[in-house]
């Protein structure tokens, strides 16, 4: 590779950092203008809910779109695309006062938002040497977590400055420098002849993605209720109790570096393996504690191991899908994950209603349990096809 290619790439992995840290902000933006809604709209929790619950199917529908066809045509193209639609439809709410009609925007920005993490994320794959896939996934999570904290900070500063109808047209200006920036990249050179570089079978991915989807629906259940367990049991008033949201996204972005210097020297399902593991312990742990101080240490380690896990999960991906498959392969994942984001919030707030919150937790242990099995038989059998393929190929003339 000449040093003008290596720059290219360079630049195209810190394009997509700084992308995947703007696009994290654009859907989390939902969550920060829900309360202000309630204000000045009157909006209840279950008209709130089903704004989000809307919003999530809707990313998660057209990231599977999106990565099919980002595996046909240019990722740069569609990323761009994204983020323009992204920048009109949440700027242009500083000139719409109806709240049906900013909804609608709102489900339009979900759309352009989709188009971002799986063509970024298999943009990531494409441009990593395969000794350092594993640091540049963590450093491309660790980017996303680190904007999300930052514009949750800015937007507070923001609404009390200006309001939030200003607020939301800075923010999404970002969004056109970031469209030209893609535009402005050379065209990727994929050899679509590639091969897995490493052999498994249909059955194992599906075994994969039934797994991803099983964890996911207790991790988004602790998520959804992160700050009404800091409210009634650490005891936090109602107006801070998202600073405990904020201590496991430190926890995700530090997760993250850690990652950067391990994933590369391990074995990607291993560490998915461990992080699992030790989820269950935490969460189990924390509905036994009463002191905010080990609660807080705990929620900061449950998000550290999300920022160990997913980067494991990426880097697992490419190297058992073609690199000309892999939009549509992470489009599934984000596709999967979304379906339990979309269920956990309302199955385990029925749980927390009928039982109690620190029940709901508990519980939510069990599919994490579940997927931590799954994933123990996933390796079982990854080991016994890898040892069969090798058996094969020093048989063969």
């Amino acid at each position: 590779m000449s040093d003008k290619d290596r720059r290219e790439v360079k630049s195209k992995l810190k394009l997509n950092a700084l992308g995947h840290s703007y696009n994290d902000m654009y859907f989390f933006i939902i969550p920060f203008l829900l309360p202000l809604f309630r204000e000045e709209f009157g909006i209840n929790y279950v008209q709130s809910g089903l704004i989000l619950t809307i919003h999530v199917a809707l990313r998660s529908i057209f990231s599977l779109v999106f990565g099919y066809f980002g595996d046909k045509y240019e990722k740069k193209v569609i990323i761009a695309s994204g983020f323009i639609c992204s920048s009109i439809f949440l700027g242009s709410l500083i000139w719409i006062n109806n709240i049906n009609t900013i909804v609608i925007f709102l489900f339009l920005l979900a759309i352009g938002i989709s188009t971002f993490h799986p063509l970024a994320t298999a943009m990531v794959g494409e441009n990593s040497k395969s000794n350092q896939r594993g640091r540049n996934f963590s450093l491309f999570t660790a980017a996303g977590t680190l904007g999300l904290i930052v514009a949750s900070l800015l937007f507070g500063v923001f609404v009390q400055i200006w309001g939030w109808k200003i607020t939301c047209l800075l923010l999404a200006l970002p969004g056109y420098f970031l469209a030209y920036a893609y535009l402005k990249l050379k065209k990727d050179k994929i050899n679509h002849k590639a091969e897995a570089e490493k052999k498994t079978k249909l059955s194992h991915i599906n075994l994969f993605f039934i797994s991803i989807g099983v964890r996911s629906l207790g991790i988004w259940a602790v998520l959804s209720f992160l700050p009404f367990y800091a409210t009634d049991y650490i005891g936090l008033k109602p107006e801070i109790s998202a600073w405990i949201v904020s201590v496991f996204f430190i926890g995700v972005f530090l997760g993250s570096l850690i990652s950067s210097r391990i994933i590369d020297k391990n074995q990607p399902l291993a560490l998915i393996l461990s992080s699992t593991i030790i989820t269950v312990l935490l969460l189990l742990g924390i509905t036994f504690i009463v002191r905010p101080i080990p609660i807080f240490l705990i929620i900061g380690i449950l998000g550290s191991l999300e920022g160990i896990f997913f980067p494991s999960l990426y880097t697992w991906l490419t190297y058992i899908c073609p690199v000309n498959r892999q939009g549509k392969i992470f489009g599934i994942l984000l596709f999967v994950e979304g379906i339990s984001a979309t269920i956990a919030p309302t199955l385990y707030g029925w749980i927390a209603y009928q039982f109690s919150l620190i029940w709901a937790y508990r519980l939510a242990a069990i599919p994490i349990f579940i997927s931590f099995i799954l994933f123990l038989i996933l390796h079982f059998l990854e080991s016994k096809h890898e040892k069969a393929y090798k058996v094969k190929l020093n048989l063969s003339p």
